[in-house]
């Protein structure tokens, strides 16, 4: 998630903004400190202009 919004060049606010979230839950979502819902992937997802399964893949290797 951070990679791709780092590729849009948004912020975690204007991203937070972007999907109707709050900034402080998509931070610990981005570090991988809190637990997200189907519906808030979904958010994110359409926030950044990707499909969901995006979010999910790690084949990347990134961690």
């Amino acid at each position: 998630m951070r990679r791709l919004r780092a590729e849009r060049g948004l912020s975690q606010e204007a991203l937070a903004h972007e999907c109707g979230i709050n900034r402080t839950y998509l931070s610990g979502v981005e570090r991988a400190e809190r637990n997200v819902s189907l519906d808030n992937i979904a958010r994110i997802a359409r926030g950044l202009k990707v499909k969901p399964w995006m979010l999910l893949d790690d084949s990347s290797g990134a961690q």
